[in-house]
């Protein structure tokens, strides 16, 4: 009987655990990700180039414009990580492809955005272009 707690607590050890992640399932990006973006090094509207533009539903850059199918969550070490799951076409005509987006809040208006980790780049966002004031008569 003296054998049975060391086996018990061998076996456990000899058992490797299984990790899982919690991953939930949102239909669009959050709202703290919608706007008009650009390197945080550049300005904004640069040479007359658009900058990455990311609505609830869709991601538009200048070699694509994607619409978002769904958007998973997963919690890490410094906030929630973003994956968005996207239908890309690059041009008039040619065939959609998959393709994901990794979204991670930095401080303030800046965000992290890119394929993978690896290719991870710091953004900011731009401001809001004023629309402007409807005529009074």
């Amino acid at each position: 009987m003296r054998l049975m707690g060391p086996a018990a607590v061998a076996l456990l050890l000899a058992v490797p655990g299984t990790a899982t992640a919690d991953i939930k399932r949102h239909r669009t990006v959050p709202e703290a990700f919608w706007g008009q973006w650009t390197l945080v090094d550049q300005p904004c509207g640069q040479d007359g180039r658009l900058a990455l533009a990311i609505t609830g539903s869709s991601y538009t850059h200048p070699e694509a414009t994607c619409a978002i199918l769904w958007v998973d969550e997963t919690a890490g070490r410094t906030g929630s990580i973003y994956s968005a799951h996207m239908r890309c076409t690059a041009d008039v005509g040619a065939s959609p492809s998959a393709a994901n987006l990794i979204l991670l809040a930095r401080d303030g208006d800046v965000v992290a955005l890119g394929g993978d980790f690896q290719s991870l780049r710091n953004y900011r966002r731009c401001p809001a272009e004023r629309q402007p004031a409807p005529a009074t008569e």
